[in-house]
Formats: C-alpha cells, sequence, structure tokens
C-alpha cells in the first residue's frame, strides 16, 4: 500500500533545470588577495513542518537554533574565503535585492544585468571582484505524484520536516536558503555550475536514523539537535565549495 502511496517522490529543490550558457575551463577563478563582498540574511526561527494522512494532521511549530543563523552562515563562509586568501568585505549597506542578480543570461552568455548597474559601479569602486549572497529561500520540501495532480510542501525558513503516513514518519533537514555568486569584471553566475548547482539542488537530506520524540509536536532542544547538526554541516560544506569554486573556477 505505501508502496503505492508513494510511487514517485520526488524533491526537487531549486527552480531552473534549463541548462546555463557555455563557458570556457576555469571560468569565474578569482586571483588571491582580491576583494570579495559578502552578503548574509537568513531568517533566525526554525520551523517544524509536518505534513500527516490528513490536512487535519498538518501542522508547523517554531523552533530556535542553537546559533544565530545569519551569525553563523556569515562566519562559515567568511573563514572559507579567508582561508583561501581573499579578503572578505562585508556589504551590508546593500539590499538583497540590489546584489542577487548581478549578473544575467541573455542569448546564450552571461552580461551584467542593468537593473542592478548602480551597485555593480559602487562595488567595483570599492574593487571587489566578485559577490557572495546568502538568504533565505522558500524551500521546496516535498512533491509527491500518485497518478493525480501532484502534490506540494514549502518551507519558509529552515528547520525539521515531517511527512507521516499511518504508523510512518519520515525526517528531513530543510536548509531553506539559496546561495548566489557573481563575478563582476566578467559577468557570470557561478552558482549555475558544478558542484555548487548540485549542491544546492540536493540540500534536503534524510535523516534516516532520527528517533521518534516523546512529544512529536513539541521536541526538545536534544531532540532537536541532529536537524540543528546537518543544517550547520550543509552550510560548512557549501561555504568550502564556494571558496573553491572562486579559487579554481567552473567548467
Amino acid at each position: 500500500m505505501l508502496n503505492r502511496i508513494f510511487a514517485i517522490v520526488c524533491f526537487l529543490i531549486l527552480a531552473g533545470c534549463t541548462t546555463a550558457p557555455a563557458i570556457s575551463p576555469n571560468s569565474g577563478k578569482i586571483a588571491k588577495g582580491s576583494k570579495i563582498g559578502l552578503l548574509v540574511y537568513m531568517p533566525a526561527p526554525a520551523q517544524h513542518m509536518h505534513v500527516g494522512t490528513t490536512v487535519f494532521n498538518n501542522f508547523s511549530t517554531p523552533y530556535q537554533f542553537p546559533w544565530n543563523p545569519t551569525v553563523r552562515t556569515y562566519e562559515a563562509f567568511q573563514s572559507e574565503l579567508e582561508k583561501a586568501g581573499f579578503q572578505v568585505v562585508r556589504i551590508t549597506s546593500y539590499a538583497t535585492t540590489s546584489v542577487n542578480a548581478l549578473a544575467i543570461e541573455k542569448d546564450g552568455r552571461w552580461i551584467a544585468n542593468p537593473r542592478q548597474e548602480w551597485s555593480a559601479k559602487k562595488l567595483k569602486e570599492e574593487q571587489i571582484s566578485a559577490v557572495v549572497v546568502v538568504e533565505g529561500k522558500r524551500t521546496l520540501t516535498r512533491m509527491e505524484c500518485t497518478g493525480g495532480p501532484c502534490a506540494e510542501s514549502y518551507m519558509e525558513n529552515s528547520g525539521l520536516f515531517t511527512r507521516g503516513m499511518f504508523a510512518s514518519t519520515r525526517y528531513f533537514a530543510v536548509p531553506a536558503m539559496e546561495l548566489k555568486i557573481f563575478t563582476l569584471n566578467d559577468p557570470l553566475e557561478i552558482t549555475a555550475y558544478e558542484p555548487l548547482k548540485t549542491i544546492q539542488r540536493t540540500r534536503v537530506r534524510q535523516l534516516n536514523d532520527f528517533a521518534d520524540p516523546r512529544d512529536f509536536k513539541r521536541l526538545t532542544t536534544t531532540e532537536f539537535s541532529p536537524v540543528a547538526a546537518s543544517i550547520d554541516g550543509y552550510i560548512k560544506s557549501i561555504s568550502r565549495s564556494t571558496a573553491q569554486s572562486l579559487v579554481a573556477g567552473v567548467n
């Protein structure tokens, strides 16, 4: 029965399955010592979203991470970028909406976004070579297709997603965030290429060894800790890959 109900279950984390423009090997490579602008904004409350057998079983509960998500994420990226030999510049004076699309695709190639021309100009005046933007992102956690219209679930904040069906519950850690990296002198969105493209697309992770909590609607700090640890691990992993991609470029 369960096999039939879950005939097709897929986790599509990011929209945009289109092919990015072809680029030269090692595109986006930035010289060590260059300035990298870093802007991070992550909503603070964690979330536990549950989808049950019927809508009457659904609920959403807020939690707190053991760390501030914005601070934790910023420090992870700053550390990896500095270890890679870059100078990190905090660019909090910019709104995320002014730097989250510095390069766009047009006619099969990357160009500077005319709508963010002012921001790009100011960043170049500060001798910033690339910009890293990390912000909270509404994330698709579930798409179930069983012969009729597909059912989808989204989470606004990072945290725990659970799917219950009769006596079975599955647990998933959800980093509800999106990373974008733009080079300025030769406009390019590095995150449109591997390995960062796949890392982000597969960021929702099933927690196979998650122990059933005593009170399902009110997890203790200890019970919630595997979720926080998984999301923290993802932040550290993608920050390392960001630094490596800027050092070596992408293909």
